[in-house]
């Protein structure tokens, strides 16, 4: 089981430690490779901070995981759930902001329960485990499929297409160190961010 901490970071399964934010990139390579196998990964359309020229779209490729960081490339895979992790924005690369879990595959349950509050976040209905989550939790303004609970640092992502179907990733934050002077919000950058931008624009 990895449970979600709000504010602090996730705790590893069997006592393996608290992956928290503001750890720096070696502790967290250490912390993970006790806990499990782990890999260095770079998604193929990841762009670093020097390609976008505006604070605000490499605000909205963080926010979105394609920001690559050489200092963070650290996959662990737990049962079916794979954890990458981040860094912060200008001034706090180096320090753990973003961890991102989802699963390996994209249907069915999550054998690995991600648990909030003894809620387990993939292996309930997506309606039901909204139903329970801290208000608000309401869709980002361009990405109505996805829902944010801005009270926990949460993001849900890949929900139902139909009732009764599960979440399959979730995007957890500390603080948004660094991203104050273009955006003030964690969860969406208020003056129009794009993620594309460099990618496809």
């Amino acid at each position: 089981m990895l449970e979600f901490l709000p504010g602090i970071g996730v705790a590893l399964p069997a006592g393996a430690g608290t992956l928290r934010f503001g750890m720096a990139p070696d502790e967290v390579r250490a912390l993970l490779a006790a806990a499990t196998g782990v890999h260095q990964g770079r998604q193929c359309m990841s762009l670093t901070r020097a390609d976008y020229p505006e604070l605000r779209h490499a605000h909205d490729a963080w926010l979105s995981g394609v920001l690559f960081d050489p200092a963070w490339t650290t996959v662990a895979t737990f049962g079916d759930v794979v954890l990458t992790v981040a860094g912060g924005g200008p001034g706090r690369p180096d320090r753990l902001a973003r961890i991102g879990l989802g699963l390996d595959r994209s249907e069915g349950v999550s054998a690995t329960p991600v648990v909030w509050d003894g809620v387990d976040l993939f292996g309930h209905p997506a309606q039901d485990v909204v139903s329970v989550l801290p208000g608000p939790a309401r869709p980002p303004a361009r990405s109505l499929p996805d829902v944010t609970v801005e009270p926990l640092g949460l993001r849900l992502h890949r929900p139902p297409s139909a009732a009764g179907d599960h979440w399959s990733q979730l995007v957890l934050f500390g603080a948004p160190d660094g991203w104050e002077p273009c955006c003030t919000g964690t969860f969406e950058c208020a003056e129009g961010g794009d993620a594309l931008v460099g990618i496809f624009r």
